[in-house]
């Protein structure tokens, strides 16, 4: 439903109509992270999970973006915390290109500002690489005679509306200096550059039971990176204890963390610095999952199962691969638990069944490599170094039975801990006294000495 040339539209459509919105400002960024993953969260757009459902085609809600480039600083939930500055596209009903957003600022003065403005054009923008490419060739062959070749499309078609721009006031919060603790700089963006797409999930459909699967766009993502130190100055040794853990492979950075991702067709590839929660589906009971290691394969992966219309939400049904389709979407986000990251890079299939995936089997070979080691398929093929390097000599890996708890409440894996092992004593081996004829020797030569064994310890799933 989504081939790949539609990720590549939404990727040069999104930079051309970027250059149009933010002046050249937010081209680059724009054009750069159309991705998934990273942590994106669709209220951190100023959206709904049902903003882009696939039943509402020209709906936009007021104050969702569908690209927005933050700074934020504070605790607390997102809506809690200072919205220092941010650059806005906002949400396109299906058929219109990026043509509408806002510019923020909050000096943290008790007024908040809005730089908020509407192109009025919104027809789709797009630029073929290839006869871009022939035209500057062209003219340089030619000698630079005449103007530049600059595509038309980037100029657009004349305004459908006016074009406006204001400047609006609000009250906000008075800032202080220990506001500016916590600092994050989020870009996120989704699939609804593509054209004003809505392809997230009809929540009323099968008596409304679907809207427990809706999570917003079903491509989505973000790049982002945040501080949160802790500790205190008048504790120096406090400031290493709590925000740096090298035993810790989940989290060993704590006063700070980065992650990005990109997802199209299915198939999804990331970085991350910290234990990350990339998919929470409807099973309450099912372990949870690293991506990289997914073991709930199940039947229901129909290549036409996604939320890309009413109908395909109905194509999830077990029998699939017999010519028997029907089923809701509800049942295989029924049967997936949580699936997290790990810190470093990633490639995996989205376990969402909203997805759009380009291969029939599930899931497809996950690659990692990382603090907890490296895996192919499934199977870890160098362990963790955790698991492997101890602090010193002679000494074993022990794995903690109670799993401990991370920045953020998530569950994690045991943490692995040194203790001490007995090195094996040397053992001396005499030769039974005999009377006739004597030994060529008086003894046997000591045996060598039993190197200390050191398992390795696996960490659990």
């Amino acid at each position: 439903m989504r081939p790949t040339t539609r990720i590549l539209r939404a990727l040069l459509g999104g930079a051309g109509a970027a250059a149009v919105i933010a002046g050249g400002l937010a081209a680059t960024t724009l054009q750069a992270q159309a991705v998934s993953g990273g942590g994106y969260d669709p209220s951190q757009q100023g959206c709904s999970k049902t903003a882009d459902r696939n039943d509402q085609q020209q709906s936009a809600q007021p104050g969702c973006h569908n690209a927005t480039l933050q700074v934020n600083s504070g605790s607390g939930t997102y809506a809690q915390r200072w919205h220092v500055a941010s650059v806005n596209s906002d949400q396109l009903p299906n058929g219109q290109s990026p043509h509408a957003g806002s510019i923020t600022l909050d000096p943290g003065m008790g007024t908040g500002y809005a730089l908020v403005f509407d192109t009025g054009t919104g027809s789709f923008v797009v630029v073929n690489p290839i006869g871009f490419a022939t035209d500057v060739a062209t003219w340089i062959i030619g000698g630079g005679q005449g103007p530049f070749p600059l595509p038309q499309q980037l100029l657009g078609p004349p305004p459908s509306s006016p074009p406006s721009v204001g400047v609006q006031q609000s009250s906000a919060a008075k800032r202080n200096a220990t506001d500016l603790l916590g600092s994050q700089v989020y870009f996120g963006a989704d699939d609804n550059l593509d054209n004003g797409e809505h392809d997230g999930v009809n929540p009323t459909d099968d008596h409304h039971k679907d809207a427990r699967v809706a999570n917003g766009p079903s491509d989505g993502g973000a790049l982002q990176a945040n501080t949160h130190v802790q500790g205190s100055a008048g504790d120096p040794a406090s400031l290493i204890a709590e925000n740096v853990d090298p035993t810790d492979p989940h989290d060993p950075v704590r006063a700070a963390d980065a992650g990005t991702g990109a997802c199209a067709d299915g198939f999804c590839a990331g970085a991350d610095t910290m234990r990350r929660k990339a998919y929470q589906g409807g099973c309450s009971t099912c372990a949870d999952q690293s991506v990289y290691n997914d073991q709930n394969s199940t039947d229901w992966r129909s290549p036409d199962c996604n939320s890309g219309s009413t109908a395909n939400q109905n194509d999830c049904g077990a029998g699939w691969q017999t010519g028997s389709e029907q089923g809701n979407i509800y049942q295989p986000y029924s049967e997936r638990g949580a699936y997290y990251t790990d810190p470093g890079v990633f490639v995996y299939e989205d376990p969402d069944p909203q997805a759009s995936p380009a291969l029939p089997q599930y899931p497809v070979c996950e690659l990692y490599a990382g603090t907890m080691g490296v895996w192919v398929c499934s199977m870890q093929v160098v362990p963790s170094p955790a698991a492997v390097s101890p602090p010193a000599t002679g000494a074993e890996q022990v794995t903690t039975a109670a799993p401990h708890t991370a920045r953020g409440g998530m569950r994690t894996q045991p943490v692995v801990h040194a203790t001490p092992a007995v090195t094996a004593p040397t053992a001396t081996v005499s030769a039974p006294a005999m009377e006739a004829p004597p030994p060529s020797t008086g003894s046997l030569p000591q045996l060598p000495v039993a190197p200390a064994a050191t398992p390795l310890a696996i960490l659990p799933r």
